[in-house]
């Protein structure tokens, strides 16, 4: 029996909490399973298959990354996450539920800041709480009364530099700034899981990188549970605890990376050359693929060519 005395540091203690809650966390039930997911898009007279047995899954406090080649059904995976559309086979489970076809269960952040003109960035923020359903409102204590919620609100917004905009219309700020509206949008709606898609897409290369790092910073302290569409390799590895990389159309995962790197991250890792050597040879498997969905594609436009209709309505086989 040791008779020496506990480290009863500052230091410690934070590190002894820390690894109670990862503790806890890995016992929690994902905040997202996707299981077998398969959905095909009948448009005229032939049946395009757009997403076959996907599975992925997000631990709760994860950030999650999603790649693959253009049309390869990302976003629309993030529509039966989201409850938009139903698969024609497979399940949404959240935190152990079976949410498929459900709607309110995640925040989302779209490829443009989608602001409302006429609110104000304080107002564009709390709109996320306003929308939310009632069963998420009320079982967050912190949502009590819309003075609470205005009160958090300015406080995140001064965390991130947009405290003397808070009165200010979308259309004086910044694509940055906008994009950081968005993104508090989506932080501070009671939902656990955000989906995050392409959220920097449209932004210049300088301010794209200056948003990964704040979004790194942000995503460190509060760790919430986030599955994140982009087109970037870099930008996935930086971000991510774990990337899926889907196949052409029809998608499925065809790769599962662990992200090997140590967190906290910053912009120096992409210096790495175990962050090189992983960046060529993602970059190869999504080139691969990419001359597959090409020929997919032609193929199909032949298809449509030969089996003319009428009823030019696309319609959800």
């Amino acid at each position: 029996m040791s008779l020496h005395p506990p480290d009863l540091s500052p230091q410690n203690m934070a590190d002894g909490q820390r690894a109670r809650e990862e503790q806890e966390l890995s016992m929690a039930p994902p905040a997202l399973e996707v299981d077998g997911i398969s959905l095909a898009f009948r448009e005229r007279r032939s049946s395009l298959p757009v997403l076959q047995d996907v599975a992925l899954t997000v631990k709760r406090g994860e950030f999650v990354s999603l790649i693959g080649p253009s049309g390869s059904g990302k976003s629309t995976l993030f529509h039966i996450i989201g409850g938009l559309l139903k698969p024609q086979r497979g399940r949404i489970r959240m935190h152990g539920q079976d949410v498929t076809g459900e709607r309110g269960h995640i925040s989302y952040m779209p490829q443009q800041p989608a602001l409302f003109p006429w609110r104000t960035t304080l107002d564009n923020v709390l709109l996320g709480q306003e929308n939310a359903p009632r069963n998420h409102t009320a079982a967050h204590s912190q949502y009590a009364s819309e003075r609470e919620r205005r009160e958090e609100a300015l406080q995140w917004l001064e965390q991130v530099g947009l405290g003397p905009f808070a009165k200010a219309y979308p259309h004086t700020l910044s694509g940055g700034m906008q994009q950081r509206v968005a993104f508090l949008r989506a932080l501070l709606s009671p939902q656990e899981l955000m989906l995050l898609d392409e959220p920097f897409s449209a932004l210049d290369a300088l301010t794209r990188a200056d948003m990964q790092q704040w979004l790194l910073r942000m995503w460190e302290k509060n760790r919430r549970s986030v599955l994140f569409i982009t087109h970037s390799i870099e930008e996935a590895l930086l971000l991510s605890d774990r990337i899926y990389v889907l196949s052409a159309r029809p998608a499925t995962v065809m790769h599962v990376v662990d992200v090997p790197f140590p967190r906290p991250r910053r912009e120096e890792i992409t210096l790495d050359s175990r962050f090189s050597e992983w960046k060529r040879t993602m970059t190869d498997w999504m080139r691969q693929e990419k001359y597959k969905l090409d020929g997919g594609m032609e193929e199909h436009a032949e298809s449509v060519r030969k089996n003319p209709t009428d009823n030019g309505a696309d319609q959800y086989e």
